[in-house]
Parts: structure tokens; sequence; C-alpha cells
């Protein structure tokens, strides 16, 4: 028989397969249309979620059943980010909806406030602390900050959102992670709740995707003869080229720039100004660097952690 330790191992593992092979699916899409329907974060939960919710139980959450209902804080989240929230307006005026999505919020906020006043406060910290994220997820999502989103497509947001929901703990001894940041953890387990699995898992894909923008685009540039300011983000392709890519045109309008969508208006006034060349920006498939980044997080840990460790 099992050990605990030896079956949350493979109820790790065994998530890690369901939603590795789901963003796998999802990078496909955000790759060929930038576009990836509900139905891939879905199938992502359903798969995934029950496993979460064994291996509360295989970390002591059977000793303490009320602890049970901290789940109920990023079941609310993942609600929130598929159906959205109520209006009280709405509700006041005796819509069903509204009503029904007011009680379920209300519930789940009171089991999880339940949950921190009489369960397991080690088991409940970590889900409280990816439910805090779902937040902070949804805020660089829905918040410009200086112009621009920290994530930008609502697919990203949700792909974050639900790997909060689905990896509150982590496993920081399986067998299949190498390299300096699992070994420094082993010494120093807090730094665990410093990069949780989702957090690691952007930061992973934020520096992939960083990796193209200063490096794959600045040397295209530069090949083309080309390179300017812009050349880091940015490169030129002939107008008549633009339909059918994945890009944004940029353009200058009272010396700032901004990101328009390649439709067939904006390029016909373009033609009409007498342009033949204009200043693009890829869409970066995020999707893909998500995934990529899982991968490296799962084997090798945090990029930006195991370079900080390493230096010191």
């Amino acid at each position: 028989m099992l050990s605990g330790s030896g079956t949350i191992e493979l109820v790790s593992t065994a998530k890690m397969v369901i939603v590795g092979s789901v963003l796998i699916g999802a990078s496909f899409m955000d790759v060929r249309y930038r576009r990836i329907p509900d139905r891939f974060w879905m199938l992502m939960l359903l798969g995934a979620g029950p496993l979460t919710f064994w291996e509360m139980a295989l970390r002591g959450g059977i000793d303490s059943p009320v602890t049970f209902l901290s789940l109920l804080l990023p079941l609310s989240g993942v609600l929130f980010i598929f159906y959205g929230y109520p209006e009280l307006k709405e509700a006041l005026k005796g819509s069903s909806d509204d009503i029904l999505f007011f009680l379920i919020y209300a519930g789940a906020m009171t089991g999880g406030a339940a949950a921190f006043a009489f369960g397991d406060r080690e088991l409940f910290a970590p889900i409280g602390i990816s439910f805090i994220f779902m937040v902070i997820y949804f805020v660089l999502y829905s918040v410009p900050i200086g112009g621009t989103r920290l994530i930008h497509g609502g697919a990203d947001a949700k792909c974050l959102i639900s790997l909060a929901a689905l990896f509150p703990w982590y496993i920081l001894d399986l067998p299949y992670q190498i390299g300096p940041f699992y070994d420094t953890l082993d010494h120093i387990p807090s730094m665990g709740a410093i990069f949780p699995f989702h957090l690691s898992v952007f930061f992973n894909a934020a520096v992939l995707t960083g990796f193209l923008l200063v490096v794959i685009i600045p040397v295209k540039n530069i090949l083309k003869g080309e390179f300017s300011l812009s050349s880091f983000t940015s490169y030129r392709l002939d107008i008549d080229d633009i339909q059918g890519k994945h890009v944004w045109i940029v353009l200058e309008e009272e010396g700032r720039r901004k990101k328009e969508e390649p439709l067939p208006v904006l390029i016909g006034k373009l033609r009409e100004r007498g342009e033949k060349r204009v200043l693009v920006t890829p869409k970066i498939p995020f999707i893909l660097s998500l995934a990529a980044g899982m991968f490296v997080q799962v084997f090798f840990g945090n990029i930006v952690a195991a370079l900080f460790l390493a230096l010191q």
C-alpha cells in the first residue's frame, strides 16, 4: 500500500499531466488563432479539480473536515472568471441569476471564513494565498498599469487563475525535479510560499517571452538593416503582407504610440496616406509561454529564483 507522501506525489503528478496536456492543446490554438475557447480551462479544472480535493484529504483534511470549506474560495474565483459577478441593482429587481450568484459568492466567503476560524490553519494558508493571487491576476488583466495591462489576454488570465486554484500546494521533492532551485528549497521551506507554483509558471513565461522580445526581434531587425530604438519590441512589415498575420500595428499620435488591430479599414487608411511599410509588434501567444513555463517549473523550477539563488 502506498504511503501518504507517495500517494500525494502520484496525485500531484497526475494533476501536472492533466494540466500539461490541456496547456499543450491550448498552445496550438493560441499559436494558430490567438483565441482559446473556455472549454480548455473547464476541462483542466474538471480533470484536476477533484485531485486537489483528494490532495487536501491526504494532507490532513480528513482530520479537520471544516477545512475543506476553504476550497470554496478558489471555486468562487473560477466561477467569477467564467460567469462574471452579480449586479446588486439587477438582484433587487428580482433577477434570478443575480440573486443565485449573490448567494453562491456569499456562501463561498462564509465557508472560507469558517475554514479559517475553525479549520487547519496550515492547510488553509496556501489556499487563502492562492485566492489572493487569483484576485491579483484578475486585477493585472483588468487594470492598465502605465498604459498597458501586464496580463493582456483574457485566456492568459483564466489560465493563471485556474493554475492558482489547482496548485495551492506544491511538492518539492518529486523524483523528476532537478536543478539549484529545488536543491535550495529543500533548505529554505519558506521559499515555497514566496514562489508558489502558479506564480513561478508566470515568471518563467515572462522570462521566456522577454527572451523573444530582447533577442529574436532585435536580431531580425539587425539582419534587415532596420535597427532602431523600437527594435526590441517591433519590426517593419510590408503593408500588403499584414493580412492574416498575428500582429498589432503601431501608430504614433501626438507623440504617443498606440497599438491597433490590423483591420481592413485601418490598412486602407494607411494605404491612402502612402504607407508601404508599417511598424508592427507581434501578438505574443502567451499561453505557449505559460505552457513552456510550466514544464520548466516542473523539472527545473523558477528561472528568476534560480538565477537569484545562484548569485548568493
